[in-house]
C-alpha cells in the first residue's frame, strides 16, 4: 500500500483501516528470535535508520524495510559480508512498493555508506548481487510485500490524539497545534524504538501505533492517558496496551540515561544556542542510540536547532495555562 495516498483523509478510512487490521492478524507470524546472526541486528537497523533519513525516504519504507530484513534472516542465515546487501536489498524493495521507483537511492550511493569493519570483508556490491538478494527476499515472502505496519496506522491513531479537553498536569491545554506538534516527535521517537528493539515483533503493528500515541501522552503528563476517541478509533482498550508501553516507557528511560551527558553541538553555537530545560530534557531523545560501530555514520535526528524552536513554541504558546488571564494575554499577543 503506497501511503503517498493519504487515506486516512478518505471518506472510507474507516473501511480500509478494518481492512488493515484484518490483514495484519492474517500476516501475523511469531518472531521467535532464532536467528544465529542476531547480533547483527541493531547495527543493521541503526544502518537503515541513516539510509531513511539521509535519502529522505518515507516511515512506511523504513517500517517495511525492517521487518523484510527480521523475518528473512529468522528463518534464513546470510553470508556475513551479505548482511548489508540483505540490508541494501530490503530497503529498495520497500521504496519500490511503498514510494515511487525514481525515489529508489542508487546502488553506489548505498554501497558509499557501508561503514568499514575490521572484522568484515565488505566490498562494494554490483548490481547483479542486489538483483540476485531482492530475488531471493521476494521469493521468500511469496512476492507478498502487502504488509501493514506500525507507519501505516499511526497517522490515523494521530487525527484524534490530541483533545482540546486535555489536561496537562491537570490543567487545561492552551493550544491544540503546539501539543500536536509535541505527540507527533514524541511518536516518532517512538516509532524508532519499536523498530530497534526486536521484543517488538510479538505485538500486532495497530498495537504498537497505539502504544506509540499512548506512550506520548504519558511522556507530556497529557491525561486521559487514552481518550475514549483513541479507544473507539483504534479498537483498543488501554490494558491491552500497557504491556508494549511499559516496555517503551523502560527503554525510553534507559536511552535518556545513556544520552544524560551528551550535548549536541550546533554548528553555529553563537545563532543557535543549546537549549537546556527539564521540559526539553524530557520531550526527545536521539532516536538511533549510538554505537561504535556507527559512530561514523551516526547523524543525530534531533539538532539543536530544533531544540531551540520547541523551546520558543513552548515559551510563546504557553502549553499550559496556570491562570486564566495568562492566556488572555497569549492570544492578544498573537
Amino acid at each position: 500500500m503506497a501511503m503517498t495516498v493519504e487515506w486516512w483523509k478518505d471518506k472510507v478510512a474507516e473501511d480500509i483501516y478494518d481492512t488493515m487490521r484484518k490483514k495484519e492478524q492474517d500476516n501475523f507470524t511469531t518472531y521467535n528470535c532464532h536467528s544465529t546472526q542476531l547480533w547483527a541486528r541493531r547495527q543493521l537497523v541503526d544502518w537503515i535508520s541513516v539510509i531513511v533519513e539521509n535519502f529522505n525516504l518515507d516511515m512506511t519504507s523504513h517500517h517495511l524495510a525492517v521487518y523484510l530484513l527480521d523475518f528473512f534472516m529468522e528463518k534464513l542465515e546470510v553470508d556475513t559480508n551479505h548482511l548489508y546487501l540483505l540490508a541494501i536489498a530490503c530497503i529498495c524493495l520497500a521504496v519500490k512498493y511503498e514510494e515511487h521507483c525514481e525515489k529508489r537511492p542508487r546502488l553506489a550511493s548505498l554501497n558509499a555508506f557501508i561503514p568499514s569493519h575490521g572484522l568484515l570483508d565488505i566490498r562494494k556490491y554490483t548490481a547483479s548481487e542486489l538483483r540476485s538478494m531482492e530475488l531471493t527476499v521476494l521469493s521468500y515472502f511469496n512476492w507478498n510485500l502487502s504488509i501493514p505496519t506500525c507507519a501505516q496506522f499511526l497517522p490515523y491513531y494521530l487525527l484524534v490524539a490530541v483533545d482540546n479537553l486535555d489536561l496537562r498536569n491537570g490543567i487545561p491545554i492552551s493550544s491544540k497545534e503546539v501539543v500536536e506538534s509535541y505527540v507527533q516527535k514524541h511518536t516518532h521517537y517512538f516509532q524508532e524504538i519499536s523498530l530497534q528493539e526486536h521484543t517488538f515483533r510479538s505485538y500486532l503493528p495497530s498495537m504498537i501505533a497505539a502504544s506509540c500515541i499512548a506512550a506520548s501522552r504519558i511522556c507530556l503528563h497529557l491525561t486521559p492517558t487514552w481518550p475514549k476517541s483513541l479507544e473507539l478509533m483504534s479498537g483498543y482498550y488501554i490494558e491491552e496496551l500497557l504491556p508494549c508501553v511499559h516496555t517503551m516507557i523502560r527503554l525510553q528511560q534507559q536511552d535518556k540515561q545513556q544520552h544524560s551527558d551528551v550535548q549536541v553541538v550546533p554548528s553555529n553555537p553563537s545563532y543557535y544556542p543549546v537549549i537546556q530545560t527539564p521540559f526539553i530534557d524530557s520531550l526527545y531523545k536521539p532516536a538511533v542510540i549510538q554505537t561504535p560501530f556507527m559512530d561514523s555514520l551516526y547523524k543525530p535526528p534531533f539538532t539543536s536547532v530544533e531544540y531551540s524552536s520547541f523551546h520558543d513554541d513552548y515559551n510563546k504558546s504557553v502549553m499550559y495555562a496556570p491562570t486564566k488571564s495568562q492566556v488572555i494575554a497569549v492570544g492578544r499577543e498573537s
